[in-house]
């Protein structure tokens, strides 16, 4: 059972707690750890330093002999716990993800803590009972409600030259079989060279050369066009891919009012959604599981009964259906910890983590807070 989503700032306090810990630690030596390829049953030096510092970041109980030279199942077990809460596949090998994470000097986790700490203060003190929360260094995207998240699963977000923002808006509206209306940006940067190498991709992808007109939407002959004058000079008119299979958007697209345009949806390409670091998109978030989104908005509506939804989808006719808004809070966190008190660390795909002046911000909830719980790996340390 996935774990209760907390309130913002409740995040901020836990972190609080982590951040007190590693300024505690961060003076002491931190020798760098290579036991690449080890794993249970092996037997090796390094395997004691392996202990040490499993030991001072709480994965591995103080109980647990760090002079052993052993693989053993405890320590394959801290491993697992330690590979899990920095996003990584929890299989109990040593590899170079794995000691690349445990070989973060403790004062580097400290300052990533403390700009973390500013992101969770930015956010509302309550987020409400019903919302959707997405985290992009995650890849995670959750449904809540009263505090558990009702529908999980995995995003693809923005690639770092295409970032997708952090904002909070509401979803009030769904499109079925929707069009995709080409960027401006995308157009110019990755459109028009593929026209360029092959004069049928248009065709190929289902993409008509369009304009926007009071009395509608006029399609004009791609053959006309100098392609190699919009290259250089820009493109005049607008690209529009037809609803289908080749459609980018999928079959269904959420959207939200937002400056940077960017929506949810669905995507053709699922097999990326194996991949561990998911930055593909040009900025807005594809989802694992679209039609799971699609049910829990319309349940309860007996216009759109499973059937009716059926025959929409297959007609390929563009369909929009308004909804009671939902707020939406897409976030930056590379660092928070959850009810259970495991304090979780994910890569930075964006580099923000680097900006030398962050903006300081403080928290807006009571420093009274009950859900201030001490972590986890206290009790081990």
């Amino acid at each position: 059972m996935e774990e209760p989503r907390q309130p913002a700032n409740e995040n901020y306090y836990r972190l609080k707690k982590a951040l007190d810990y590693y300024e505690s630690i961060q003076t002491h030596p931190w020798p760098s750890i290579s036991t690449l390829d080890l794993k249970k049953g092996s037997s090796n030096p390094g395997v004691s330093e392996l202990r040490e510092r499993l030991r001072l970041t709480g994965d591995l109980a103080r109980a647990e002999d760090t002079q052993s030279e052993l693989y053993d199942q405890a320590l394959e077990t801290a491993v697992k716990r330690f590979q899990a809460r920095h996003g990584l596949k929890p299989d109990g090998v040593m590899g170079s993800k794995t000691e690349r994470e445990l070989n973060v000097p403790p004062y580097e986790r400290a300052e990533e803590i403390r700009r973390n700490m500013q992101r969770w203060a930015a956010l509302p003190p309550q987020l409400g009972h019903r919302f959707i929360f997405i985290n992009i260094p995650e890849f995670r995207f959750d449904l809540v409600e009263n505090g558990h998240p009702v529908l999980t699963m995995k995003i693809i977000v923005g690639k770092p030259e295409r970032p997708t923002p952090e904002l909070i808006s509401e979803l009030n509206q769904i499109e079925i079989n929707p069009y995709w209306n080409i960027p401006p940006n995308i157009i110019q940067k990755d459109i028009l060279p593929k026209i360029l190498k092959d004069p049928h991709y248009l065709d190929e992808m289902d993409i008509k050369v369009v304009q926007h007109r009071k009395s509608g939407v006029l399609t004009l002959d791609a053959s006309r066009i100098d392609w190699n004058e919009a290259v250089k000079n820009g493109f005049a008119y607008e690209l529009r891919q037809e609803p289908g299979k080749k459609n980018a958007l999928g079959m269904v697209k959420f959207d939200f009012p937002n400056e940077y345009d960017i929506y949810m949806h669905d995507t053709p390409a699922r097999e990326l959604f194996s991949r561990d670091n998911r930055i593909f998109s040009s900025g807005c978030i594809r989802l694992e599981k679209p039609f799971a989104l699609l049910s829990y908005l319309l349940n309860g509506n007996p216009q759109w009964n499973v059937q009716h939804m059926a025959e929409v989808l297959q007609s390929g006719k563009e369909t929009t259906i308004k909804v009671k808004p939902l707020p939406v809070y897409i976030i930056y966190a590379t660092a928070w910890v959850d009810r259970n008190g495991v304090l979780n660390f994910r890569r930075d795909p964006y580099g923000y983590n680097e900006d030398p002046n962050p903006d300081e911000l403080s928290p807006q909830a009571s420093i009274d807070d009950p859900f201030a719980i001490p972590l986890s790996f206290y009790a081990l340390n």
